[in-house]
This record gives C-alpha cells, structure tokens and sequence, in this order.
C-alpha cells in the first residue's frame, strides 16, 4: 500500500510538473465580460488542459498587444483592430481565437427620439470622444446606409461627459458599446434604443486572445489546449451566467453585480459572428477580418500590404 500511495504521489506530483505556465492579460479592468476567464480557472478547465493560468487586468488593447510582443505575457486579449496595427507594424502576433466576433460598436439613442435605424438619425446631433474606434469608422456606417457624410453632427466630449450629454438631451445619443454604455443609460433610469453596427452592415472583429508567433512554434499544443479550455469556459457561463459572476466578484469583490451580469449578458450575444451564428466559440470569419483590415485602411490612415491572413490563423482551433 506504501508503495502504491507514493507511486501515485508521484504520478501525481508528475502531473503538476508537467503544466504549462501560462498568463493572460485582459485588454482592460475586470468587467462582465472577462469573468468567464476566471470561471475557467475556478473550475479547473485550464488545469484540466495542462495549463496553470494567470490572468491580469489591462490597460487597452494596444497595451495587452505590447506586452504579449515582448514576451511579457503568453497571450493577450485585444480588439481586432489593435492586432492588426500591432502587427502591421512589426509586433510578432496574431490572433488565433475569437472572443467577440460580433463589432461591440453601436449607436445608442433615447428611445423618446423615436429613432430606429441609422437613417433616423439624419440631422441629429451624437455625442462621441475624439478618436474612439466607433468615431473613426462611423463614415463607413453613412455610407453603407447611402448617407452623406456630414448628414450627423456630432458633439465632441470625453467619456463621461457623453452619458451627461444624453441624460440632459443635449445629444439625441451617443457613441458607445453594446456591453457598456448602452446598459448604464438605462441604470440611470434613460429608455434607450440601441443601433449595433453589424446590424447596419459595419461588422469589425471585436476581441480575439492573440499570441505570439514563437508560442505558436515553440508550444503549438499550448495554444490548442488554451483555446479548448476558453472554449469551455464561455460555454460554461452561457449556461450559467450568474456562476461566472461570482467567479469573477471572487477576485474583485466591488463590481457591481446587477450591471457586470449585464454586461456578460450582452457580451455573450457577441460572441458568434453574423457571418457564422451555428459556429462553435471561438471561429473567426475570414471575411469580418477582411473588412476590419480595409476600414482600418480607409478611415484609419492603415499602411500595409500584407493580406488579413497574416493577421489571424484558425489553425489551432479544435476540429
């Protein structure tokens, strides 16, 4: 019996020697949306995978693409858009996994305007911050709605100022995302009615965990058992949501609770892209990376001739 217990300590002690150290590192501060990562971690799915995983909060998506570039964390979370600047100019990554297939971007009105498409919104003034994502591509949003381009005006705030502007009818609405903003108007007691891009025909990649392309050659199993355990822990709070938050309230106990639930909520609506609905978590459609790459050529002064497969790979997906 000795002998048989110390075999297994050893198996098991082999085991645990053989995980991979692994880190993740968020494209922003811990909100609805991430909590299913920690999930993942709380049950064990990473572990289950051979993965001993940690996760930090980030500064932006250009942030988390920085550090994973320069080896100081094995994957990242990022906006499409950011992976392929990052790239464009020389970072060493790509994105492997979709986490938000569905553009997060939206124009939120006051549903007291009665506006229910883009084309309402003719004449109307939208509050927005200089520079956003939402902002520099929203040309795109006119135009493939046969609108001219200086058919809205906008009012030029930072952030916090937006909501005010809305709140106060100083703006008919304003630029936001769908995981965000438009779930806070309503909290402070604003009806809004929500216009997302990708239901006016302006889809772009949303988040995507990015790795560098050394992982992927020196480790390639790695990236497939992390994307495995990713999958299963975002299938895992679409059946259980409130399980997600708690997960993720374990770790940073002030969130909110009603509004994080909203946010993973709203979130998980964004996972599958139109272009792919029946798709497991995680697939990408070659062509919303297609379009992301020529918006951002058009409307963001992108210079690059290198094609948007240079961007992303579903090679380590499960099949």
């Amino acid at each position: 019996m000795r002998w048989l217990l110390l075999a297994c300590l050893l198996f098991a002690s082999g085991r645990a020697m053989a995980e991979d150290q692994a880190t993740l590192r968020l494209n922003w501060l811990i909100y609805g949306f991430h909590t299913p990562f920690y999930l993942g971690v709380e049950r064990g799915l990473y572990r289950q995978n051979g993965i001993d995983l940690t996760i930090g909060e980030g500064q932006g998506s250009g942030r988390a693409v920085q550090t994973v570039a320069a080896g100081s964390d094995t994957f990242g979370l990022s906006d499409g858009s950011s992976i392929i600047a990052g790239a464009a100019k020389g970072a060493p990554v790509v994105a492997i996994m979709g986490i938000m297939n569905r553009s997060p971007y939206a124009v939120i009105v006051r549903r007291d305007s009665g506006i229910t498409d883009i084309k309402g919104l003719a004449g109307k003034t939208i509050a927005a911050t200089t520079g956003e994502a939402g902002l520099v591509i929203f040309p795109a949003l006119l135009h493939a709605n046969g609108m001219a381009p200086d058919a809205v005006r906008f009012l030029r705030v930072d952030g916090a100022a937006k909501l005010v502007a809305v709140l106060e009818n100083r703006a008919t609405g304003l630029l936001g995302g769908l995981e965000n903003q438009s779930l806070i108007l309503p909290q402070k007691g604003l009806a809004v009615t929500t216009l997302p891009y990708s239901d006016f025909g302006v889809n772009t990649i949303g988040l995507a965990i990015q790795t560098t392309r050394d992982t992927l050659s020196r480790n390639p199993d790695l990236a497939r058992r992390f994307i495995r355990a990713t999958r299963a822990a975002f299938e895992a709070a679409e059946k259980d949501p409130e399980a997600s938050i708690q997960a993720g309230m374990k770790v940073k106990p002030d969130m909110d609770h009603d509004l994080s639930l909203a946010q993973l909520k709203a979130g998980l609506t964004l996972l599958r892209s139109p272009r792919g609905a029946d798709k497991p978590i995680g697939w990408m459609a070659p062509q919303d990376w297609a379009d992301t790459l020529q918006l951002m050529k058009q409307y963001q002064d992108l210079q690059t001739d290198q094609p948007p497969t240079a961007f992303w790979t579903d090679d380590y997906l499960p099949k």
